[in-house]
């Protein structure tokens, strides 16, 4: 895609430079990258496309499996995502994730979103969902308040501005 390399060089990266170790470099999220820059047809709109991925779909098929006590399957489901030769990570069970027991399998699944799906904007809702149906055996957000963060609060300028709504009609805990 990027003039016939698999990877970007610093010249094809968007973003500001940053500093590690001593060494300048601009810094880019590799996910997608080549996509957007490609001349390949589709990538012609600024429009920022949702893109659904096979891992994902795994991912979540292995957490149905889990649910329904088919830990082996959902199992076998998360180590094809990892069996990529370009991710070169271990097959569960680790060290990490012994992956014995179906709440074990579990928290392997979420750390494995948690991984495998970073900066794809589906953590909020993974975390959504696993705090309605009560799967969270740790509240993984410190700040995090029952009650009140399933909400966002309504902006004063709406309350003061709009005659229907009264503070009273503000989202739980704001």
């Amino acid at each position: 895609f990027n003039n016939g390399k698999d990877v970007m060089d610093d010249n094809a990266v968007q973003g500001n430079s940053s500093t590690v170790d001593g060494k300048t470099m601009k810094i880019s999220w590799r996910k997608y990258s080549l996509l957007y820059k490609s001349n390949a047809g589709f990538a012609t709109s600024g429009i920022n496309m949702r893109v659904m991925r096979y891992a994902d779909v795994l991912l979540m098929l292995a957490e149905c499996e889990n649910e329904l006590g088919n830990s082996a399957k959902a199992i076998s489901l998360m180590n094809q995502v990892r069996a990529r030769a370009s991710v070169a990570m271990p097959a569960y069970p680790t060290a990490n994730y012994p992956c014995d027991s179906k709440a074990k399998v579990f928290e392997a699944l979420q750390h494995e979103r948690y991984v495998e799906l970073a900066a794809e904007q589906v953590r909020n809702l993974d975390l959504i969902r696993w705090r309605k149906n009560k799967k969270q055996t740790a509240e993984p957000i410190s700040y995090f308040t029952a009650n009140k963060h399933e909400l966002l609060p309504l902006p004063q300028t709406e309350i003061d501005n709009n005659p229907k709504i009264e503070q009273k009609d503000q989202n739980p805990g704001y």
